[in-house]
């Protein structure tokens, strides 16, 4: 007979201790749960470890190729530089080889697992994006600029030619959009989460980038426009006009001598010099051509009647609009262009060409060309016929040693591109594309018309001594911008005419009006556009203005500073601006030796 339990509760008690517990069994489960959980996740961060070692690895690789590439791309400078194309060529292939293999290390699949984790994911995808901006500039940049050559540039059997400078045209037009492409890559990485060394990568290239972008894009315009200035649809007459910086006028000097030119189709075909001397009837009752009366209340009308004046105008085109006047009248030919040169950018030519020998014998360098040009020749030769001789062989010769392609092409234009930066280089053209392009440059002898691009001030020299002893002063200028927009400003000019040097000087530098140790200059400043002149003093005692009123939307004040021997004076001015807009900036007359000037965001 089976035992049977007395009770319910007996009964529940006996399936109890049958049955196992479920706490008990839970107990036993959980373990290897656990376990479960910790071998995945020692599974993944194995499996991510190994992910992220090949990707760190990647990234070294990729960081590897690009400074190879860089390497390379050095070279092809070098080389288009020493005119060998076919190591320019291979450096080319090379770079290109290198950005291909830093491209294909950022490609994989496990590079692109990385690219989606949070923070170092958009680490990764910058990587990735200046690898491929990178590969982008090899093919579409570097490549194109190792077909460049240089020696297009050089003049040959008296003239350039002009198909190989348009297809160099095309060619920088291919590199200008390869940089516009690199930039617009670079800008779609976002840089909120970059570490330090990515993003600093990602802002030097687009920096450098930026730096080189507009100078291609210059060196594209120019292209374009310069087979038309070359005469390739049409013949053009051009005039190389020589300022002598020893007898000050604003835009640099006297403009005693020209050059006219003759292009057709790249071949340039040199005229007879002509001289200040050839432009008869001087000074003239009235003006050649009507003359601006702002120009006249601060300048005078000697400006159009006398032409050693015409370049008092701070004004490139009016000066050029009154050359046209005394052509016209006494030279009856044409022009479609002046090219204005000075003698200091002479010798900048010459450091491209080397040293010319003259019909006089003299050798003209780079060391001597200033002061044999601006001064010397006047000891030698009292008469003005030889000097005009002097410097008609010296122009003459320099021209012939520049079109028979005797100079480097990259000296002569790293010479002409200084220049022009010092406002020694000046040109003005009838054609609205070459107006366009040099527009807001210094080269086209404008100061801007608004404030936003530059706050710009003007000083300009003229000299009023009658002589060419300009050569013997120097100018120093700063500015600053004051409290409340003002702009305030120096201009200090040190004679270094010395007493023995006076009683040596030749009737022609002292000029008729003024003792040997004096020199008397009109000092001419303009203020910011739409400002308003509030105070100006010589030495610190309130100056006497000879004139003043408004020219080319600017406030100028003419005052006269003279100098006895070596010593020096300082302007002081200042202009109330309604408001100043981009950086301050001084253009100034170039002069016989550099001109020091010095802009402070404030005034101390």
């Amino acid at each position: 007979m089976m035992d049977t339990p007395s009770s319910r509760r007996a009964l529940r008690a006996q399936e109890t201790n049958q049955r196992p517990s479920t706490s008990v069994r839970r107990r036993r489960i959980w373990p290897w749960i656990l376990v479960g959980v910790l071998v995945v996740l020692i599974v993944i961060g194995v499996v991510g470890a190994i992910i992220g070692k090949h990707v760190y690895d990647s990234a070294a690789k990729a960081r590897t190729h690009l400074a190879a590439a860089m390497t390379d791309v050095q070279q092809v400078q070098k080389s288009i530089l020493a005119g060998d194309l076919d190591a320019a060529s291979k450096g080319a292939d090379a770079a290109s080889q290198q950005t291909a293999a830093a491209v294909a290390a950022t490609k994989d699949w496990q590079w692109r697992f990385g690219e989606k984790l949070p923070v170092v994911g958009q680490n990764l995808v910058a990587v990735r994006t200046v690898a491929q901006v990178t590969d982008g500039l090899a093919n579409d940049v570097v490549k194109p600029a190792a077909s460049v050559r240089l020696s297009d540039f050089k003049f040959t059997d008296g003239g350039i030619n002009v198909a190989a400078i348009t297809n160099l045209s095309k060619t920088f037009t291919t590199v200008d959009a390869g940089i516009d492409k690199a930039l617009a890559g670079l800008k779609k990485v976002d840089r909120a989460t970059l570490v330090g060394p990515v993003a600093d990568g990602v802002s030097k290239l687009e920096t450098e980038l930026k730096k080189v972008g507009p100078t291609m894009s210059t060196a594209q315009e120019v292209l374009s426009v310069l087979p038309n200035a070359l005469g390739a649809n049409g013949a053009k007459d051009y005039v190389l006009m020589f300022q002598g910086n020893s007898e000050a006028r604003s835009l640099g000097g006297n403009a005693a001598q020209f050059l006219p030119v003759h292009v057709e189709n790249g071949k340039i075909v040199r005229g007879t010099v002509v001289s200040s001397s050839d432009f008869t009837n001087q000074p003239r009752p009235e003006p050649v051509v009507p003359l601006d009366p702002q120009a006249v209340n601060i300048f005078g009308d000697k400006i159009g009647r006398y032409s050693p004046d015409f370049t008092m105008v701070p004004n490139f085109p009016t000066a050029v609009q009154i050359l046209h006047g005394w052509w016209a009248s006494d030279i009856h030919t044409d022009f479609q262009g002046v090219l204005s040169i000075d003698p200091v950018a002479l010798s900048y030519v010459l450091e491209a060409t080397g040293p010319v020998t003259l019909a006089t014998g003299d050798q003209l360098t780079s060391q001597n060309a200033v002061s044999l040009l601006l001064n010397e020749v006047y000891f030698r030769y009292p008469q003005s016929k030889d000097q005009d001789a002097f410097f008609a062989s010296a122009a003459d010769s320099i021209f012939t040693k520049v079109t028979a392609g005797e100079a480097s092409p990259v000296k002569l234009i790293q010479a002409l591109f200084r220049a022009a930066d010092e406002g020694r280089l000046l040109y003005q053209t009838d054609d609205p594309e070459q107006t366009k392009l040099i527009d807001n440059s210094r080269m086209s002898g404008i100061m801007p018309t608004g404030n936003a691009e530059q706050t710009a001030v003007g000083v300009y020299l003229n000299d009023n001594t009658g002589s060419k002893k300009s050569y013997y002063l120097d100018m120093a200028i700063d500015a600053c911008r004051a409290d409340g927009g003002a702009v305030s400003g120096h201009a200090t000019l040190t004679s270094t005419l010395t007493q023995d040097r006076a009683n040596e000087l030749p009737h022609y530098i002292k000029g008729p009006y003024f003792a040997a140790e004096d020199i008397s200059s009109y000092v001419v400043v303009y203020g910011p556009v739409g400002s308003e002149l509030t105070s100006i003093t010589i030495d610190g005692n309130p100056a006497s203005p000879l004139s003043q009123g408004e020219h080319l939307g600017r406030p100028a004040v003419k005052v006269e500073v003279v100098n006895h021997l070596t010593d020096a004076h300082t302007i002081a001015f200042s202009f109330k601006t309604a408001k100043t807009e981009g950086p301050l900036a001084i253009w100034t007359t170039p002069m016989s030796r550099a001109t020091p000037a010095k802009v402070e965001p404030t005034c101390r």
